[in-house]
């Protein structure tokens, strides 16, 4: 086999070639987990299993953009995250505005529209300044969706939805549509299909309504010594499932 076709994720894990197009998660959503506990493990600093969470975090999603998944989220900062030690939190700022930036070429080459899921104001105005750019350069990406959720937590976004909804104007009528308007993204991403969470833990976190109905998966290991093929192995046993949503099958 040539070099080139050992890189082609089609041909590393040839099994995805046997699941219908329709059968793959429109929308993935990843929950990282496990860093601290790697880098104790180790001995560590946690801030080097962070950095290299985000190592294997880049791999995986440079392999998942060449699936027909049209929505790929990974949740890096909960809304609840701020109550660890504050040297810890400035240094996953950090990592988070590096690895934004880096993954920014990918998402332009690959034809992707980067959105924000979560809070702005509390994170620094570097990465605030990165993100808003981010979001403007990759807005005519017509090949899916990548999603970085900082900051984001399923109540605290229903309480920043329930601000919005109080300043409508009262002309308009609180529907489905003008409901999902006042979600982050602004109504363009959808609930996730499949969320596969790294480490064993098996625990949603507070995800709120990108959760709803999603399938979930869990990977033992802990994200720093996760790979592809853990995840894809994910992907494969969702295409194996039959979802139902209130008793309805889908």
């Amino acid at each position: 086999m040539k070099k080139k076709d050992q890189k082609n994720i089609w041909n590393q894990f040839p099994a995805l070639k046997a699941i219908p197009k329709d059968k793959f998660p429109a929308h993935l959503l990843i929950i990282p987990d496990g860093n601290g506990r790697w880098a104790k493990k180790l001995g560590k600093n946690p801030l080097e299993g962070h950095k290299k969470g985000a190592e294997v975090i880049k791999k995986v999603f440079n392999d998942l953009y060449k699936l027909p998944i049209k929505y790929v989220t990974v949740w890096g900062f909960s809304s609840d995250n701020w109550k660890r030690d504050q040297k810890e939190v400035t240094g996953l700022m950090r990592i988070f505005q590096q690895y934004l930036k880096n993954e920014l070429r990918q998402l332009l080459k690959n034809d992707k529209k980067f959105i924000h899921l979560g809070r702005k104001d509390r994170l620094s105005q570097g990465l605030i300044k990165l993100i808003d750019d981010s979001e403007k350069e990759t807005r005519n990406g017509k090949d899916g969706f990548f999603c970085l959720a900082l900051d984001f937590g399923g109540e605290d976004q229903e309480l920043r939805m329930m601000e919005k909804a109080r300043r409508l104007p009262q002309n308009v009528s609180l529907t489905s549509s003008v409901l999902r308007s006042l979600r982050d993204g602004n109504g363009e991403i959808p609930p996730a299909d499949l969320v596969i969470r790294t480490s064993g833990e098996q625990r949603l976190s507070g995800l709120g309504w990108l959760g709803d109905y999603a399938e979930f998966y869990v990977i033992k290991k802990l994200l720093p010594d996760a790979d592809t093929q853990d995840f894809i192995q994910g992907i494969l046993e969702y295409s194996k499932r039959e979802r139902r949503f209130g008793g309805r099958k889908k």
